[in-house]
């Protein structure tokens, strides 16, 4: 189904997510099976190289119902068939997936440091490739993550970046902006935010540092 396709695009599945959903651990793939119809067998297997595939076996005749996967074929059955079977699918896609949209390394080690140290996770508000992080018990933003286009930090090129802003004291603000790594916040208010381009020239430790300045200013 085209749907699951759409579902998949920029989805990275995390397996003990899906061991704990209920899938079996196998050689090489995780499978999970669930009755729909109260005749149909649903299959979904999730490779470890992230392939996600399934089947729908009719368990009378204990053959695939081919009709589910055909575009042409319609019907109030074959309907119902596809209904629950998507429902299914967006569910494990949901609840044992996380979104890969990010490339830079920087960006990558930044989710891990948050999610290790805050267990806090990339929050996709506006279902685009823009996240936020927040904190959980007063839902302030303390960080901001996004791909956005050189130019729009006053360079010439136009290639894909990837930034963060993160929140800090106005005066430590004017003193490490240099147009170059640290820029006032874009998108942000600019008294308050900082911008932080993700090309790998400012040392991880740094940006970690003002990630955790930026929480401790959110929670104050």
């Amino acid at each position: 189904m085209e749907e699951v396709d759409s579902l998949l695009k920029n989805r990275v599945f995390d397996f003990s997510k899906l061991i704990d959903y209920g899938f079996q651990e196998k050689v090489d793939y995780l499978e999970y099976q669930k009755i729909i119809l109260e005749k149909f067998k649903l299959i979904v297997n999730i490779s470890k190289k992230q392939k996600l595939s399934y089947q729908v076996i009719d368990q009378n005749t204990k053959e695939e119902y081919l009709p589910l996967k055909v575009v042409t074929i319609n019907g109030d059955f074959v309907g119902k068939v596809r209904e629950n079977t998507l429902k299914i699918i967006k569910d494990i896609i949901n609840k044992c997936s996380n979104k890969d949209v990010y490339k830079s390394n920087q960006t990558k080690e930044i989710i891990k440091y948050v999610k290790e140290k805050y267990h806090e996770e990339p929050e996709y508000l506006w279902n685009d490739e823009n996240a936020v992080f927040r904190h959980q018990e007063n839902k302030k933003w303390y960080g901001v993550l996004m791909p956005i286009t050189k130019d729009k930090l006053g360079f010439k090129e136009k290639n894909l970046v990837e930034i963060i802003d993160l929140k800090i004291d106005p005066d430590k603000i004017n003193k490490i902006v240099n147009n170059k790594n640290y820029f006032r916040g874009y998108h942000m208010n600019k008294k308050y935010w900082l911008t932080i381009l993700l090309d790998g020239n400012v040392d991880i430790k740094d940006i970690y540092k003002l990630i955790d300045e930026s929480y401790s200013i959110k929670n104050k």
